[in-house]
């Protein structure tokens, strides 16, 4: 999205974004072991402003899906994104479908942040066991939304805003890419880097879309 839509900017103050699976969307016990390892903890400073895991949380209206909350995660890009792009703010966030889930991760973070010593990792696989309860009350049905905000090559204020929509469970779909196009690349003789390196830039947003083409899948610009 970034290497998409950057040239429309001649500077990038703000990237928000964040992803909203559906409660009946796959989900494994390393993804949940990770979200609860930094509950209510100090993440990466932004813009100078301190955040906490899974706080900072609001909702955000999606295409066809409807309103989703989402709160504070930690991700690589935290660190890689203002390295290439020089953003000088970002916000990433997900959410639960089932808003009972979701707000009740917020409360425990807020109880971690306060200081009990809780180790919520360590229940993570009865945790993930309990949440498949909820599935009946929830769609497959999943979103990522991305909001750059900054200058356009005019200098004046401009705002980028994106989706993308998955529906009847393809949303696992999406992650799986990147390794597709990759692999077919080196086949090809087309990546000149080599050795281990973050997968920035290297893929683009139409070749991303060809390959989800038989699921549905669609974007919003």
């Amino acid at each position: 999205m970034l290497e998409e839509f950057k040239h429309e900017f001649s500077q990038i103050d703000s990237l928000k974004y964040g992803i909203s699976p559906g409660q009946k969307a796959e989900r494994g016990l390393a993804t949940t072991q990770g979200i609860l390892t930094y509950l209510g903890k100090k993440l990466k400073p932004s813009a100078g402003r301190t955040r906490y895991g899974w706080q900072d949380i609001y909702c955000q209206e999606y295409p066809k899906l409807g309103r989703r909350w989402l709160a504070n995660c930690d991700i690589p890009d935290m660190d890689l994104f203002p390295q290439k792009y020089d953003i000088k703010e970002i916000q990433f966030s997900a959410g639960f479908e089932n808003r009972f889930l979701h707000f009740s991760v917020w409360v425990v973070s807020w109880l971690i942040r306060l200081g009990l010593p809780l180790k919520m990792e360590r229940f993570a696989a009865q945790l993930l066991k309990l949440s498949h309860w909820f599935d009946r009350f929830g769609t497959s049905d999943g979103g990522m939304h991305v909001i750059i905000s900054g200058k356009g090559q005019d200098g004046k204020p401009h705002q980028r805003t994106w989706f993308i929509i998955a529906k009847n469970g393809d949303g696992p779909q999406i992650p799986c890419v990147p390794a597709i196009i990759l692999a077919k690349k080196l086949v090809a003789g087309e990546l000149t880097a080599t050795g281990a390196i973050p997968c920035v830039a290297i893929v683009g947003l139409t070749e991303y879309m060809a390959e989800l083409s038989e699921f549905e899948i669609s974007q919003t610009l």
